[in-house]
């Protein structure tokens, strides 16, 4: 069905519309006109349809509110009051993805399936939880998914408990975590990537229940919603749905939940933060150093990808100027970079691991000369071209891991939606890729690096120490701070902890009523399809060698796989055709260095591998075929 700009269907009015051809999908922005929500609908014919509701969630603190609300909007609904209907759910679904997901500012909702049925009851469970959820009306959920006061009986030790409360103690555990919330929080004082959105364990036990379900009704409404739809489906049918059941229920108000830009720094912030270690363990090489540099937030999509190209080319590629220096220079064992583009203001981080505290100086001093000498000399032309085709790659194959394409394109629709711009935009990069080529040779990257980094004074460096015995430490002092609270309680309080304790308890203990799962919809057998997809395989002879084929759209690239039988093969000389696999892209050759045929690698392929391998018979599991395996792949 194809929609023309101001078409109105059930409610939902078509503000904006373009052919993506990135995507190959006709993309519709609409708007619904009652309840304020946002609808982006890619349409195509992937039969792997997707649909999420997003929220803009933006806290001022670290309690976890977001983080809970995500898991707490899953524990039962109006239509669907069971403890945890996504379990149910999936014993009788054919999903491809189910979940949700938190980011420092926003809250997701996703769920995707190739069949009809099955996607329209997961669409209607997912936008049941999040309108009308048990949450708000039982304090046992907040208490089941975020914290409560444990106490088994007046003697017990006081203890807090709680889902989010100990996943985030053990996110938080490690130093990178520690380092990112550290580094977030200096580079953005006043806006909300400032805080926790998954929770800080040692304030999440402040939050409240009248404070979390305030959180829902200001963010959890359509006007601050962002609706999702990907693929081959009935959309008629789909916005009718939406509309009847759910937005047309609601009127659209004003929900202030814009995330802020912060002012920049004025100068770089030099920060100290420890972590623990055990007891008996060596501080030697355990420090970490760190720069975040966080950008404007106005920065164009074909700078963001400048950018990553950029990060690459300076110290993940082989013989990555910037990684090299700081590895020369003896500051430590690794040099890594990232570049997360998922907020309002990028930001970019350079980190070195296996370091010393005494190393910072000689740390930030190597990368300043570096960069300076890079944006004044110019940058390795052949790399650049070998990180920009390696790029343009990546991104039309688009192969994510098995997660259906089309939930990653919306994903990455809202890393500009969720600020007020185009998410089309987000999905188009060939205008991006032919600019940044005809750029090659005029200084734009140099030029990219001058502006956003040299030039740039909004910095973070941040200097990770370790600590022995620091999380045993704070341990002790959560003990403490609980035997002191018990302490100050009087017995009829005591003994209604331990009531509530033990009523969570039997509720998580029981079973769900007949009555409840009824409301769940399974799938029938007459709701699966009875044909077989097979993709026919195409056998040939090239010069003597068997050739298989398979004839499927894979977006202008070829996948390559040629297999050198091992028969013959002493058992001793397995562990090195194992070793040969793994040397053989970093060792010289006549022509090459390993540096420039990692080059000539992104310069012409997608990349190459190898691996030793073995295929036994279908019908004989003790007949096999040993094999050394090389696995390439190229624009056709």
């Amino acid at each position: 069905m194809k929609f023309n700009n101001g078409d109105i269907i059930h409610g939902f009015r078509v503000t904006n519309l373009s052919h993506i051809q990135e995507v190959d999908s006709d993309a519709y922005l609409m708007q619904h006109e009652k309840s304020g929500a946002r609808l982006l609908y890619l349409a195509n014919n992937d039969d792997n349809k997707v649909f999420f509701i997003s929220f803009r969630t933006t806290p001022d603190n670290s309690k976890g509110t977001p983080h809970i609300m995500e898991h707490s909007t899953l524990c039962g609904s109006r239509k669907f009051p069971l403890k945890e209907p996504f379990v149910e759910l999936a014993k009788g679904s054919l999903n491809t993805f189910l979940n949700a997901i938190t980011w420092p500012d926003k809250t997701m909702y996703p769920i995707a399936s190739r069949n009809d049925k099955d996607f329209h009851n997961l669409m209607d469970v997912y936008l049941d939880a999040v309108f009308y959820p048990d949450c708000l009306k039982n304090p046992q959920i907040l208490m089941q998914e975020g914290w409560h006061y444990e106490l088994d009986n007046v003697d017990a030790p006081l203890t807090y408990n709680g889902v989010v409360y100990n996943e985030m103690r053990g996110a938080l555990s490690s130093p990178e975590a520690i380092m990112e919330d550290k580094a977030m929080e200096e580079l953005f004082p006043d806006t909300t990537y400032g805080v926790e959105s998954g929770g800080d364990p040692e304030v999440i036990p402040t939050l409240s229940f009248r404070e979390f379900s305030e959180f829902h009704r200001r963010f959890y409404h359509p006007s601050n919603s962002y609706i999702y739809l990907y693929g081959d489906m009935d959309i008629d049918e789909i916005l009718k749905f939406i509309d009847q059941e759910y937005l047309s229920h609601f009127d659209a108000r004003n929900v202030y939940s814009a995330v802020k830009t912060q002012s920049p720094l004025p100068k770089r912030k030099i920060v100290e933060a420890p972590f623990g270690i055990s007891e008996n363990e060596s501080l030697e090489k355990k420090t970490i150093h760190a720069l975040y540099i966080a950008l404007n937030d106005h920065i164009t999509t074909e700078e963001s990808l400048a950018f990553k190209i950029l990060s690459y080319v300076l110290v993940d590629m082989d013989g990555a100027p910037l990684k090299k220096a700081v590895l020369d220079a003896g500051i430590g064992n690794d040099v890594s970079s990232a570049y997360g583009d998922s907020y309002k203001q990028p930001v970019w981080t350079i980190e070195v691991t296996g370091s010393e505290i005494d190393k910072r100086e000689k740390f930030i001093s190597t990368v300043d000369l570096v960069l300076r000498n890079l944006a004044l000399d110019g940058l390795d032309r052949n790399m650049l071209e070998a990180a920009l085709n390696r790029t343009e790659f990546i991104l039309r194959e688009n192969d994510f891991q098995g997660k259906p394409k089309g939930l990653l394109y919306g994903v990455r629709a809202m890393d500009l939606w969720l600020y007020d711009r185009d998410p089309m935009q987000a999905l188009k990069y060939i205008d991006d890729i032919k600019e940044l080529r005809n750029n090659l040779d005029k200084g734009y990257f140099e030029n990219l690096l001058l502006k956003y980094v040299i030039k740039n004074t909004h910095q973070v460096l941040i200097t990770m120490k370790p600590e022995c015995g620091l999380t045993e430490k704070k341990n002790k002092e959560t003990a403490e701070k609980l035997t002191a609270f018990k302490s100050s309680l009087s017995h009829e309080q005591l003994e209604e902890i331990v009531e509530s304790t033990k009523a969570l308890k039997e509720r998580q203990a029981s079973m769900e009523t007949e009555e409840a799962l009824k409301t769940i919809p399974l799938l029938s057998r007459k709701d699966l399809k009875r044909e077989i997809e097979d993709d026919s395989l195409i056998e040939e002879d090239l010069n003597g060698i068997r050739h298989f084929h398979y004839e499927v759209n894979t977006m202008g690239i070829t996948y390559l796989n040629i297999f050198f039988t091992l028969y013959g093969l002493k058992e001793e000389d397995i562990p090195y055709a194992n070793l040969l696999t793994s040397i053989l892209c970093s060792m010289n050759t006549d022509k090459h260095s390993y540096v420039e045929l990692s080059r000539l690698s992104n310069a012409y392929t997608g990349g190459l591998g190898f691996n030793v391998s073995a295929y036994s018979r279908y019908d004989n599991s003790a007949d096999y075929t040993p094999v050394f395996a090389i696995r390439g792949k190229a624009l056709t």
